[in-house]
C-alpha cells in the first residue's frame, strides 16, 4: 500500500514544514531494533533473545520499570542486548537502526526466512503465530487472502494493520507517539502503529520472514475513565493538521472506543448525560454521539435532503431535531449532484443522532422516479427495525419525505406520524400550480382505494397535490410555520377537511439555535467598525434580487445617509455582477459568495444590521403565507434585524426588541428606520470623511 505524507497539508507552509521535519531526522544504518517491555519477574526469567539467524544489523533493548524485573534482566542479558530501567519511551534513546519493533514480555520474535533490507520509507507487517485472539485471526486472514498493495488508505484497512503488534516502523516515525502510563501497553502499541502510518511517506509491505509468537493482552480499557482518556488522546490528534482521509481514520477509532463507553451506559454504570459531561470536562471536542446513542432512537426522521448536504430544508429539519431533544434515526438521500456538502452541519444535532442511513437514489426535486426509489429505500430500511420506532417525522420540501412516511403509516397505523410543511406545495410563490406527474397508474389506483369513496376524488396524478392531501388525511400532527400558511393551504378544500386539518395543526416557526453555535466557525471577514455594517444573506430569486439591495442603498443615500456598507452574501452569477458593476451605488455595496452555514451564523454577530425581505405576494395571493426562514437564524444573533415587509404579513405583525420593520413600498421611511437603528447601536448615519466627489 502506498501512503503519501498526510500531515501539514492545510496551509501554504506545508512543504517547508515537512522539509524541516526531514532535516531534523537522524540517519541510522539499515537494520532492526526490537524494544521489549517486560513488566513482571516471570516474564523476565523466561526471557530469550530473538532467533537472529542471518540478522547482523539488529539489537534488542529491554525496558523494565520495576527494580526486581530490571535486576533479573541485567543478570540474564548479554551481547547486543541493552537493559534500560524505565519505559518504552526511555528505551527509544537506544535505537541503533533504521526500523523498530515494539513488543511486550509475552511475545517472542523469530526470523525464519529472507530478511528485508529495511528501506527508510517502508513500514513492514510481520506474520503472527500462536495467537488465538479474534483480532489476530482477522489480521492473519487479511494478510493471507489479500495483497496489501491493492488497498487504499481507509478506516477498515488501517484498523486491520494496527490491531496486533505487527508493524516494524521506521525509527523516525516511532516518535510521533509517546508511550504513556495513562494507557495500557496495547493502546500504546495501537497508537504507535497508527501515528506511524498516518505520517508515512512511502509504502506498507509484508515482511514474510519475520513472525511474532504469543498472545498479547487485548488492550481495550475496562474502566470508563480509562476509555475516556484514550478517546481524549485520539481527539487531540484529530485537531492536528491532517487531511480528510486521516481525520476519517482517526474518527473511526474515536467511534470504536466510544462504542465501548456505550456498554457502560447500558449496564447502568453511568448515565449518558454524566458521561457526556465528563468527556467535555477533559476537553474532548469530537464526541462520537452516534456511538453513545446506538439503538436508543424511538423516532424516525425522513428528510430526503439532510446534512451534511447544505440546503435550507435539511438545515431546518436538523434544527427541529435539536429543538425536540429526542434521539433519532434519519433516512436521507445522497444529494451530491445538486447540493454542496458541509460536514460541519451535523454539529447542529449530532448529539441526538443514533443512525443516519443515506440512500443513493437519483437526486431530483420532484421526479417520480426519485420519489419512488426513496419510498422503496425507506421501506426496506424501516422493515429491518420496524419494532424500534414509536414515531415518524417527515418534512417537505422535498416531496419525497411525505410519500415515504405515508408508506410507513399505511403499514403501521398505530405509529405516530408528524408531517411538516415549510411552504405551500400545490402552488408556488407566484400562485402558479406546481405539477409533477405520478408516473404509476397502479399507485394512483391504490391511493384512490385506500382513501375510499369519501376522499378518492382528491387524488390525481399530480405529486404536489397528493403530497398535501395524504398528510392532511392521515398524519397525526401537522406542522405549519404560521396561521396564514395553514389557511392558504386548506382554502381549496371543503369544510370537513378544513376542520380535520385544523384539529391536527400546530403553528411553529423555524427553531433558533443557541448562541454558542454561532461560534463553531470563526469568520475572518473584515468590516470597518466605524461604518454601520449591514448584511444580506440568501440566494437571489426572480422575486428577490440585487435590485432590492440597490434600492435600500439608494434610499439611504437620498436620505443624506452615507456611513453604511451593505455586505451581500449570495449566489453570485454573471447577471448579478453585471447589475452590481452598473449600479450608481456600488460603493456602498460589497458582493460576496454565499457563506457556509456556520460561518454565516458567525458573520451575523460581526454585523450591525441584518436585512430580511418578505416574499412579494400582493396581487398574487389573498395574504402572505410565508415567513422567511432566515428570521430564525437572525433571532439568535446579537445584531439588529431590519425587515422589509408586506402590510399585515406575519413578519410585519411581529414585535420583538431587536426587530425593526418598514413596509417595502414605504421608501420614504427607509431613512427614518435606519436612523433609529443607528441611534440604538450608537453609530452616526453621516460621516464627512465619506463625502465623494462625483464627476
Amino acid at each position: 500500500m502506498k501512503v503519501v505524507n498526510r500531515i501539514n497539508t492545510a496551509d501554504a507552509n506545508s512543504q517547508y514544514i515537512n522539509n524541516v521535519i526531514s532535516s531534523l531526522s537522524e540517519t541510522r544504518p539499515a537494520g532492526l531494533t526490537v524494544i521489549q517491555y517486560i513488566s513482571d519477574a516471570a516474564s523476565a526469567e523466561s526471557f530469550s533473545k530473538p532467533a537472529t539467524v542471518g540478522m547482523e544489523n539488529m539489537n534488542t533493548v529491554l525496558a523494565a520499570d520495576k527494580h526486581e524485573v530490571y535486576e533479573i534482566l541485567k543478570a540474564q542479558a548479554a551481547g547486543a542486548t541493552a537493559v534500560v530501567f524505565g519505559t518504552v519511551e526511555d528505551a527509544k534513546v537506544y535505537i541503533k537502526y533504521s526500523h523498530v519493533l515494539i513488543i511486550d514480555g509475552s511475545l517472542t520474535v523469530e526470523f525464519n526466512g529472507s530478511i528485508p533490507e529495511f528501506d527508510n520509507d517502508k513500514i513492514y507487517l510481520t506474520d503472527i503465530a500462536d495467537n488465538d485472539a479474534l483480532d489476530a485471526k482477522i489480521y492473519k486472514k487479511f494478510l493471507a487472502d489479500n495483497h496489501i498493495d491493492e488497498y487504499s488508505f481507509e478506516s477498515h484497512t488501517i484498523e486491520k494493520l494496527i490491531r496486533e503488534a505487527n508493524c516494524i516502523i521506521p525509527s523516525d516515525l516511532i516518535f510521533h507517539h509517546s508511550f504513556s502510563y495513562n494507557f495500557s501497553f496495547r493502546f500504546n502499541i495501537w497508537m504507535s502503529n497508527l501515528m506511524a502510518i498516518v505520517n508515512l511517506n512511502g509504502e506498507i509491505v509484508k515482511a514474510d520472514g519475520i513472525c511474532v509468537h504469543g498472545e498479547m493482552n487485548r488492550g481495550i480499557p475496562e474502566s470508563c475513565k480509562d476509555t475516556v482518556l484514550c478517546i481524549k488522546y485520539i481527539d487531540s490528534k484529530i485537531a492536528k493538521r491532517f487531511d480528510d482521509d486521516v481525520s476519517e481514520v482517526l474518527q473511526y477509532f474515536n467511534k470504536v472506543f466510544t462504542a465501548n463507553l456505550k456498554n457502560h451506559i447500558d449496564k447502568g454504570n453511568i448515565s449518558r448525560e454524566s458521561l457526556v459531561e465528563e468527556m467535555k470536562s477533559v476537553g474532548i471536542e469530537n464526541i462520537y454521539y452516534s456511538a453513545l446513542n446506538k439503538g436508543d432512537a424511538k423516532k424516525l426522521v425522513l428528510a430526503y435532503c439532510f446534512p451534511p448536504f447544505n440546503d435550507t430544508s435539511g438545515n431546518v429539519m436538523a434544527k427541529r431535531i435539536f429543538e425536540a431533544g429526542d434521539i433519532v434515526d434519519v433516512i436521507s438521500n445522497d444529494m451530491s449532484r445538486i447540493r454542496n456538502k458541509d460536514n460541519k452541519l451535523l454539529n447542529i444535532m449530532s448529539h441526538l443522532l443514533d443512525s443516519q442511513i443515506v440512500l443513493t437514489g437519483p437526486q431530483a426535486f420532484s421526479s417520480w422516479t426519485s420519489i419512488e426509489e426513496y419510498m422503496q429505500g425507506v421501506s426496506n430500511k424501516y422493515k429491518l427495525y420496524e419494532n424500534k420506532y414509536d414515531e415518524v417525522y417527515s418534512r417537505v420540501m422535498f416531496p419525497h419525505s411525505h410519500f415515504a412516511a405515508f408508506e410507513i403509516k399505511k403499514e403501521n397505523p398505530d405509529i405516530k406520524w408528524i408531517a411538516e410543511f415549510s411552504d405551500p406545495l400545490y402552488t408556488d410563490v407566484s400562485s402558479n400550480l406546481r405539477f409533477a406527474p405520478i408516473e404509476d397508474d397502479d399507485y394512483i389506483q391504490m391511493l384512490k382505494e385506500y382513501t375510499g369513496e369519501e376522499y378518492s376524488h382528491l387524488i390525481d396524478d399530480n405529486s404536489f397535490n397528493v403530497c398535501e392531501v395524504i398528510p392532511f388525511l392521515y398524519a397525526d400532527e401537522l406542522i405549519f410555520t404560521n396561521q396564514y400558511q395553514l389557511d392558504y393551504m386548506i382554502e381549496r378544500f371543503d369544510e370537513k377537511i378544513k376542520a380535520l386539518v385544523s384539529s391536527k395543526a400546530v403553528i411553529s416557526q423555524h427553531p433558533t439555535l443557541p448562541g454558542e453555535m454561532y461560534d463553531i466557525v470563526k469568520s475572518f471577514y473584515k468590516v470597518n467598525q466605524d461604518e454601520i455594517n449591514v448584511a444580506y444573506f440568501g440566494n437571489f430569486y426572480d422575486t428577490r434580487g440585487f435590485r432590492q439591495i440597490e434600492l435600500v442603498a439608494k434610499q439611504l443615500y437620498e436620505a443624506k445617509i452615507n456611513n453604511f456598507k451593505i455586505h451581500v452574501f449570495t449566489n453570485l452569477n454573471k447577471k448579478t455582477m453585471r447589475f452590481f458593476r452598473q449600479s450608481e451605488f456600488k460603493e456602498y455595496i460589497e458582493m460576496n459568495q454565499y457563506a457556509p452555514y456556520f460561518e454565516f451564523l458567525n458573520l451575523t454577530n460581526l454585523m450591525d444590521v441584518l436585512l430580511i425581505f418578505d416574499a412579494e405576494t400582493v396581487g398574487i395571493k389573498p395574504y402572505n403565507p410565508y415567513v422567511p426562514s432566515k428570521l430564525s437564524d437572525y433571532r439568535g444573533s446579537t445584531s439588529k434585524i431590519w425587515a422589509f415587509t408586506e402590510k399585515n404579513s406575519v413578519l410585519d405583525l411581529t414585535e420583538e426588541d431587536n426587530l425593526y420593520t418598514v413596509q417595502q413600498h414605504d421608501y420614504y421611511k427607509y431613512g427614518e428606520a435606519f436612523a433609529q437603528i443607528s441611534k440604538d447601536i450608537g453609530k452616526p448615519v453621516y460621516n464627512p470623511a465619506n463625502i465623494k466627489c462625483l464627476n
